[in-house]
């Protein structure tokens, strides 16, 4: 099998029940990021396609917090019944296992896996991170903003339901992904995007203080 005979109208089958902010939509941007810094850095672009494709797969049962186990062995069963090369599975099985922020227990370990990961931060942060982290808050009822980023909880304390809001996925987790991303190629688009997204939450605490 080519990996480029996968059928794009397909794969976006498998994510008919996908949130606004882990859609198809998502799926394709990621795509397209892995596909460019593949090329850049020398990576198997076809590996990594396949794995963007992949990596969010909604599967019945699976938690948010295992979704990327889930989707990595959905991943292995069908890119092997689509006649795959067992090495480039291993090696997809591995990109999606490894993409989650928080699940370090597993490091990106090839250079696939890498582009992967980076390709899936830099569209969580931006105006894209951005425009999912509110859509994610509607979706999950919770406040649009209810503290500034200075007054956030340390990591131990940080609030949870209705009250963690955009705010508080920027301070504990976007703001940190910049220095994660593994490659040149993605460290110079995150840069831009870091700034912007910094940008944006500085200015939303000042208007919702009244200070600006």
């Amino acid at each position: 099998m080519q990996i480029d005979d996968l059928v794009i109208h397909l794969i976006r089958q498998l994510y008919a029940e996908g949130d606004a902010a882990h859609d198809f939509d998502h799926v394709l941007r990621v795509t397209r990021l892995g596909e460019a810094i593949a090329g850049a850095e020398g990576a198997d672009v076809a590996v990594v396609r396949a794995a963007a494709l992949l990596h969010d797969v909604p599967v019945p049962g699976a938690t948010r917090k295992a979704h990327h186990l889930a989707a990595a062995d959905f991943a292995a069963e069908y890119l092997t019944s689509q006649g795959m090369s067992v090495a480039q599975v291993e090696n997809v099985v591995h990109c999606i296992r490894s993409h989650r922020f928080r699940d370090q227990s597993i490091q990106p370990a090839t250079l696939e896996a890498k582009c992967l990961y980076d390709a899936d931060k830099l569209d969580s942060i931006g105006a894209i991170g951005v425009a999912r982290a509110f859509s994610h808050s509607g979706s999950h009822h919770t406040r649009l903003w209810h503290q500034p980023m200075d007054a956030a909880p340390p990591d131990d304390a940080k609030p949870s339901g209705a009250e963690y809001t955009p705010v508080h996925e920027f301070v504990y987790k976007l703001r940190r992904l910049l220095p994660t991303l593994h490659t040149a190629t993605a460290r110079a688009i995150g840069q831009q995007r870091h700034d912007f997204m910094s940008a944006f939450f500085a200015q939303l605490d000042a208007e919702m203080m009244g200070l600006q």
